[in-house]
């Protein structure tokens, strides 16, 4: 045998890659299944397989759950990029579009990227993307998660990049005030009918907490488990809500809502993009995201 020969490293069979990083990535050997038309039992052959031929353990498991080793974590960034030229080249010799799937938050979407997508596909004409909001993304790779986080988060924490800040003010139809000058006192506009989108009326607190007063409303209230309902009841002119100021801009610019005591604006969080498909075409959306946000400070 030639040095040459005996120095050759054997690769592994390309599914076998393709199902340690579906696996890796959802946290599931049920998930990753799911997303290659696989059953469990064949994802699972499949990573062993790989471990066999590795001869390393990627995942330790237990008895519902898996979780990646040191040596699994180190590996699953060389699969991933790996993975990524792969796609890339199989587009550009099939002149097909490049497809980019990404998962977000319902009323992030519908009311901050739907209004602006155009002005992202003018730049990138040769990209398709795909959205998913709610429940699973079916076969379809995640290759960007949008991700929401209370607070500001650290910028050692950070899974991603941050791109937008939860700026939450209250917001209602004209007409709720009856007349009355916007610039009411914050104890004023709980007496209100009050519209929640969460049971714990999080957003309502901590712009209380920033008014310096304590959440106790007066007039009726609404528990909805959604902002973007909370925003539609508001449209309809049931009560006043917390929203992203960023999210009912235009609506505030055609006065179909107002801002009642606009001069207590309180950061609820932000919003951050974690890049699950590494390349040129995540990396430019990312950058894009960014310009379109707000710039924030991020804690110390």
């Amino acid at each position: 045998m030639s040095i040459r020969h005996a120095q050759t490293v054997r690769l592994p069979w390309l599914n076998t890659l393709v199902a340690f990083e579906a696996a890796s990535r959802l946290g599931s050997l049920t998930l990753a299944a799911s997303e290659l038309n696989l059953t469990p039992g064949a994802v699972s052959r499949q990573i062993k397989l790989l471990e066999q031929s590795l001869e390393v353990t990627l995942f330790q498991r237990s008895h519902n759950a898996i979780e990646l080793t040191d040596t699994g974590k180190a590996f699953l960034g060389h699969v991933r990029n790996a993975l990524a030229e792969v796609r890339k080249g199989v587009r550009e010799v099939s002149g097909q579009a490049t497809k980019l799937t990404i998962r977000a938050p319902l009323t992030l979407t519908q009311r901050w990227l739907i209004p602006r997508i155009e002005h992202y596909r003018l730049g990138h004409p040769g990209v398709d993307l795909r959205f998913r909001t709610i429940g699973s993304a079916g076969g379809d790779r995640i290759d960007i998660e949008i991700k929401y986080a209370r607070g500001l988060p650290a910028a050692a924490d950070a899974e991603g990049e941050v791109f937008l800040a939860d700026n939450t003010a209250p917001i209602c139809r004209p007409e709720l005030l009856d007349g009355s000058s916007l610039e009411v006192e914050p104890a004023q506009v709980l007496a209100l009918p009050i519209l929640q989108d969460t049971a714990d009326a999080w957003s309502w607190r901590q712009w209380c907490k920033g008014a310096a007063i304590p959440f106790e409303p007066l007039g009726r209230s609404m528990v909805f488990d959604t902002d973007e309902a909370s925003i539609d009841a508001c449209l309809s002119g049931l009560g006043v809500a917390q929203a992203n100021t960023a999210f009912v801009a235009s609506l505030l610019q055609s006065g179909s809502i107002v801002r009642p005591c606009p001069s207590v604006e309180v950061v609820l969080g932000a919003y951050y993009a974690v890049v699950h498909t590494p390349g040129r075409v995540s990396e430019a959306f990312v950058a894009w995201l960014k310009s379109q946000g707000t710039q924030i400070e991020l804690a110390k």
